[in-house]
């Protein structure tokens, strides 16, 4: 069988380690490329015919590549075979055989590296994450305009000494917080403006519950939170645990102003039960609901939902409301009193979406809804899977632009959030700039083209009138609500248009979706969106960090790029945690990870007070930040110094052919760099 396999391969042009010629062998045999006697009999045939353990060697790499599946232990079973049939050939290139053993990737790594630069784990979100779970039991109230409820809120130990929750209501229509009990237990608390606090009565244990029972009077008036004509836009209804920094370190909620949305929130999980008037029609965060009557001219909606910022409600007896499908699994709830408006927002609707999909992926959850509000009610808003406008918005057009830019607030504030008092330029500038694009969808690059220019008018206004105001500039700090507006919508806009200019359509859309992938369910800042961008990019970047806090008189630039480089050993790519990179003109390599992969030794010579690197029969050493080396005794200059990035030696690539004699080669159009520890086939033995 086996020497079927190899006379085959006698016929076999172009070398026989190529995929098909894999195939020939997996054929005959009858095995998979994942046993062993795949393995055995590939290394039969490949001494037996070729007689020269160079092939030999380059056959294993090339497994290690195709495999789904190649571990240690056969791959030692190999080696064995290989000492078996020519001991010679094999102690003569043991240093190369130990460094296929060492270079041998699990499935896990391999599976990781398909994307290579992308592996960097994402950075920790603003809050710390106490996995909240709310249950609640809730009922409507209309003829008192009042919400009655108890909730179940199970929650981490933060392991602080007080526990805090938030009461997002107005000074002038204050939410009751009737009781707080753990385990039956009554607990004293203290209530401030925007806040609860309770000493902690979680003790050592990782996970409790509170029971808090509450009454919120519903404002009658056109506000966030509040019924107009007979439409109830419930968002914060109940009380919401609140949030801490990855220190641990509470949140305190920030004062709010005529403005903007200062709530600082925290993804939870939603158990909702709400009771409301038999005819009722509710739109909410988590889709439909399953309603059922209860007596008494009553009904009950039950949701279940995952991974909310807050769970809202709008609902009126005088709602229409339809549902539209978008692929690949996500419907939209439309909710109106008027037929005719219905059929005017599932036409944006039906053009927003698939925009916004291919723009920034797939929404990740099932059910999202836009609910119109009555006339003289709140402009617009976000909240979680809810995009709210009111019925005036549709003279004028206003809704042409307001519809799409909440629609946005669907994937920038309610998938990925932000601390929305300090850093709203994030979500407001994205869907800004969103509209820019629904409308180039829609009606072409003109519509868009007018959109920008009317950015760059108010940027311009802007720069004259707070030319040293900054996009991270607090919610509360801003002298008025125009340079509130022109600083976040509009300069927030430009920000992302000059980047999209900068790097091109198809790179900036990777990146908007590499941060949807990253950071679903976390509140970001400008450091996750450069992360985001480098990783797209393949380097390290800036970008936000350097111009959300410039000052308006000063432009936008280009982004700061330190491009990646893949390393290739032995013809053996290798992605160290701190990718090699080209800074300062230079390729830098990190010295430890990479030395020890290629069988180098490393350490500290106390002594000399240097550090001391042993390989390819050589004593080296070197010394932070300084470009000459001791190579044997002889001073070389390596052209360039060391650095250190974050916390790790890297050196120049010159120190691996100039101080170890390796040879190595630098690609800068394809941005790959090869080292080879043995000498190259063809040259030398």
């Amino acid at each position: 069988m086996l020497k079927k396999a190899a006379n085959h391969y006698d016929t076999m042009s172009g070398g026989f380690f190529y995929f098909q010629q894999i195939q020939i062998i997996v054929k005959y045999g009858g095995f998979s490329t994942e046993s062993p006697e795949f393995l055995l009999s590939l290394t039969y045939i490949c001494y037996n015919e070729t007689k020269t353990f160079s092939a030999c060697r380059r056959a294993v790499y090339y497994l290690g590549a195709v495999m789904k599946s190649l571990h240690k232990t056969s791959l030692l079973v190999c080696v064995t075979i290989l000492i078996f049939f020519g001991s010679v050939g094999v102690v003569a290139y043991w240093p190369a055989i130990s460094q296929i053993i060492a270079m041998n990737h699990s499935p896990e790594e391999a599976q990781k590296f398909v994307d290579p630069f992308s592996y960097d784990p994402p950075l920790p979100s603003y809050v710390k994450d106490l996995n909240p779970v709310y249950k609640i039991q809730a009922e409507l109230h209309t003829s008192e305009a009042k919400i009655t409820g108890n909730m179940t809120l199970e929650f981490d130990n933060p392991k602080t000494p007080d526990v805090r929750l938030y009461i997002y209501d107005y000074l002038w229509n204050k939410m009751t917080v009737k009781s707080i009990r753990y385990k039956d237990k009554p607990l004293s608390f203290e209530r401030g403006q925007s806040l609860v606090k309770l000493e902690n009565p979680l003790g050592k244990e990782l996970r409790g519950a509170l029971t808090i029972e509450f009454e919120n009077p519903v404002p009658r008036r056109g506000t966030r939170f509040g019924v107009k004509d007979d439409i109830w836009t419930l968002t914060t209804w109940y009380p919401m645990l609140g949030a801490q920094n990855q220190k641990g370190v509470w949140y305190d909620p920030p004062q709010r102003v005529d403005f903007g949305d200062p709530f600082v929130y925290h993804y939870g999980d939603y158990d909702v039960s709400f009771t409301s008037p038999q005819g009722y029609k509710w739109v909410s965060s988590w889709g439909r609901g399953q309603t059922k009557s209860i007596g008494g001219n009553k009904q009950q909606v039950h949701y279940q939902a995952k991974k909310l910022l807050n769970f809202g409600l709008v609902g009126s007896p005088l709602y229409h409301i339809e549902t539209i499908q978008f692929a690949p699994n996500l419907t939209v709830d439309i909710a109106s009193v008027d037929k005719g408006n219905i059929e005017r927002i599932k036409t944006i609707a039906q053009s927003v979406f698939p925009t916004f999909i291919d723009m920034y992926g797939p929404l990740p959850y099932p059910n999202v809804a836009i609910a119109e509000t009555s006339t003289g009610t709140t402009y617009a808003m976000e909240y979680a899977n809810l995009a709210v406008f009111k019925r005036d918005m549709h003279y004028n057009n206003l809704i042409d632009h307001w519809l799409p830019h909440e629609v946005g607030h669907l994937w920038w504030y309610n998938s990925v959030a932000t601390l929305e008092s300090s850093h709203g330029w994030l979500d407001e500038g994205l869907v800004e700039l969103g509209v820019s694009h629904y409308l180039q969808k829609r009606y072409g690059a003109q519509s868009a083209t007018t959109l920008l220019d009317t950015y760059n008018r108010d940027v311009k206004r802007l720069q004259e009138r707070y030319p040293n105001g900054k996009l991270d500039k607090p919610l509360q700090k801003f002298s008025t609500e125009e340079e509130f507006k022109l600083t976040w919508y509009s300069r927030g806009a430009l920000l992302f248009d000059n980047l999209r200019r900068k790097i091109g359509d198809d790179a900036y859309k990777r990146f908007l979706q590499r941060v949807q992938q990253n950071y679903h369910g976390s509140v970001i800042g400008a450091e996750h969106l450069d992360q985001a961008l480098g990783q797209t990019l393949q380097g390290e970047a800036k970008y936000f960090t350097l111009y959300t806090n410039n000052a308006n008189k000063n432009g936008f630039g280009s982004v700061q790029l330190e491009p990646y480089i893949t390393t290739i050993i032995n013809n053996m790519s290798f992605y160290p945690a701190i990718p090699a990179r080209v800074t300062h003109n230079t390729v830098y390599i990190p010295l430890r990870e990479l030395g020890e992969k290629m069988g180098v030794a490393i350490n500290w010579d106390d002594k000399k007070q240097m550090i001391r690197v042993k390989g390819n029969g050589r004593e080296v050493f070197i010394k932070e930040r300084e470009r000459f080396a001791e190579v044997d005794g002889k001073r070389i200059d390596l052209g360039s110094p060391l650095i250190e990035i974050k916390e790790r030696t890297m050196v120049p690539l010159s120190f691996f052919e100039k101080a170890l004699g390796y040879e190595t080669e630098y690609n800068q159009q394809q941005k790959t760099v090869k080292i080879n520890t043995y000498p190259t086939i063809g040259k030398g033995q």
